[in-house]
């Protein structure tokens, strides 16, 4: 049953299509044929049941006059005239009708029937509701009047027997004129709900189009995948990235071309896709895609699609990072070279001047000069060293057992004169002594060195600097406290970059290259430890080291050997004094 009603439809809908694509003058021509073959219908019927109806001069009229509005209506040019006149058929139409219904009176056909044609024609028109509706009763009820009163008959019953026939016209034509309303109503809405989709269609077309053109315009590989993993969307370069890894094709998961940083294989499970599809959000995951010389290097990114928990796949940003690396490789391999190569002259220069310091019979002004020779020789030395570390790409970190309080102690000791000099005072809130740890002594020391050198330098006049060492859960803990310049959050966030210098640093000419903390960190690092900063503007700055406990094996270690601070002390002392 239900493919005939769709073929049905299917066929009222191309007629609807057919009839509204006829030009005005043939769908007035077209909405006059139906009365026109009816009465064309009654007269062979009236000339073979009723010759004389046939023959009445008003039936031939009325015949006459039928064709001839048939005429009319396919004659006039309707697109060029008023909407309105083209009223004036279905209005005239009632003339014939009432002719050859007058002649056909005393018969037995029905004609006053064929007023339906014109009273349906007015009401579905749509053209001046009022006016058509009252025609839909006055133009039957002159079609019945009218023979009354032409015959002389005066009885009021005549008239009121014959009211039967424009009741049932007008009760028709509302109706008719009710269908018509709903019906253009109803075509109203498809033509505004297809005009919505329309624009709906044209702007998502138009946003395909800008995203197409966006996609396609950033050097960046972008890909969209669904829960299951599978590729929804990529631009052209995401497509020439996993050509590079060599992907199996129909396996968007399967990239056996790529590697980790230090270009080791990456397991499938670390890829970043399945990352994605695991629902994992991350940002600079280094990866290497290719092999040999072709090789490149990816900062890749993801971000889940939807709510949390509940992600219907991601979309992953894959950006060729390779000649940012190389030129940061090659400025680390300059760094390193030019370190190094600094470094051996400044050893001998700082060797000659305590030969030529320790020279008897030196002038005092003369000593005083080579003091301050050394004392800028040994800055220089310090700053070598600095980018030397800086370049080596990682610090190496030996753990041993010794006394964090004494690599304090020595600490302050070292840093005591820059203080004095500053007018600093240095404090020691280290409560527990000794404090045994295992770490780096002379990493911890360094780390100490610029954290202590790095607060009495933006420390004004009277203030102070404090170094507290403590044990706490799991580690020993460090801070360095001072009451300087500070910092804004902005500045403390990125304070531990290489380089970095924070503006009322540089507003003061305070002297520096920005390594200090960089290398602080990376000695905190290489011992699994954390450090914060915390600082104010104007209300100081404090630095606080996490160095947590080794593993088991160094903690018996630890136990086992012996535990000698003085000898540490005192090698620290010549360590500092050259």
């Amino acid at each position: 049953m239900r493919q005939p009603r769709t073929q049905e439809r299917e066929w009222t809908r191309g007629l609807h299509v057919f009839y509204y694509q006829l030009s005005p003058r043939k769908r007035m021509a077209l909405g006059q044929v139906p009365l026109a073959a009816s009465i064309a219908l009654v007269v062979p019927v009236a000339a073979l049941s009723h010759p004389g109806m046939a023959a009445d001069p008003l039936f031939r009229l009325g015949v006459l006059l039928q064709a001839c509005l048939l005429a009319l209506a396919a004659a006039l040019p309707w697109e060029r005239l008023p909407p309105g006149l083209a009223l004036a058929i279905p209005l005239l139409d009632f003339v014939p009708i009432g002719l050859v219904r007058v002649a056909g009176l005393g018969t037995s056909m029905q004609l006053g029937v064929l007023t339906a044609i014109p009273v349906v024609w007015l009401a579905w028109s749509g053209l001046h509701p009022r006016f058509c509706l009252s025609m839909t009763f006055l133009g039957p009820l002159l079609t019945v009047w009218i023979p009354l009163a032409a015959a002389g008959n005066h009885e009021p019953g005549a008239y009121a027997d014959v009211l039967v026939l424009p009741a049932m016209m007008l009760a028709t034509g509302a109706v008719v004129h009710m269908l018509a309303v709903s019906s253009a109503d109803q075509q109203r809405s498809l033509r505004e709900a297809r005009d919505r989709l329309q624009r709906t269609l044209e702007g998502s077309a138009r946003e395909k189009r800008l995203l197409d053109a966006v996609l396609e315009t950033v050097p960046v590989g972008v890909q969209a995948v669904d829960a299951a993993g599978r590729t929804s969307m990529a631009n052209r370069q995401q497509y020439l990235n996993k050509t590079l890894a060599g992907r199996v094709p129909g396996a968007d998961q399967d990239w056996p071309g790529i590697f980790d940083a230090a270009g080791h294989p990456l397991p499938p499970e670390q890829q970043p896709v399945m990352r994605a599809v695991r629902g994992e959000s991350f940002s600079d995951y280094i990866i290497r895609l290719g092999e040999g010389a072709a090789q490149r290097m990816f900062s890749t990114s993801a971000r889940p699609i939807g709510a949390p928990g509940a992600a219907d796949g991601a979309v992953l940003a894959f950006t060729d990072v390779t000649a940012l690396i190389q030129a940061i490789a090659s400025k680390d391999d300059f760094l390193a070279n030019v370190s190094h190569e600094l470094r051996t002259p400044l050893t001998s220069v700082l060797g000659y001047i305590d030969l030529l310091r320790s020279a008897p019979g030196l002038p005092q002004n003369v000593r005083d000069g080579l003091t301050v020779v050394r004392r800028n020789a040994e800055r220089l030395h310090r700053l070598v060293t600095d980018l030397l570390t800086a370049a080596s790409g990682g610090i190496d970190a030996r753990p041993a057992p010794c006394d964090l309080a004494e690599i304090v102690r020595l600490a302050l000791a070292s840093a005591a004169p820059a203080a004095e000099a500053a007018g600093i005072s240095l404090h020691d809130a280290t409560i527990d002594r000794p404090l045994p740890v295992v770490v780096d002594a002379e990493r911890v020391a360094q780390l100490l060195d610029n954290l202590i050198s790095n607060a009495i330098k933006y420390t004004l006049l009277g203030g102070s600097v404090t170094v507290r060492a403590a044990r706490t859960r799991g580690g020993a803990e460090i801070t360095v406290s001072d009451t300087g310049i500070g910092m804004s959050e902005e500045e403390a966030a990125s304070v531990f970059d290489r380089f970095y210098r924070a503006e009322a640093a540089r507003a003061a000419r305070v002297p520096g290259v920005g390594l200090g903390l960089a290398i602080a960190k990376a000695i905190v690092e290489a011992h699994r430890g954390s450090i914060e900063c915390v600082s104010r503007l104007a209300a100081g700055t404090t630095f606080t080291v996490f160095l947590p406990d080794p593993a088991p094996e160094a903690g018996q270690r630890r136990n086992e050997e012996a535990f000698a601070p003085a000898g540490q002390a005192a090698e620290r002392e010549e360590d500092h004094h050259g």
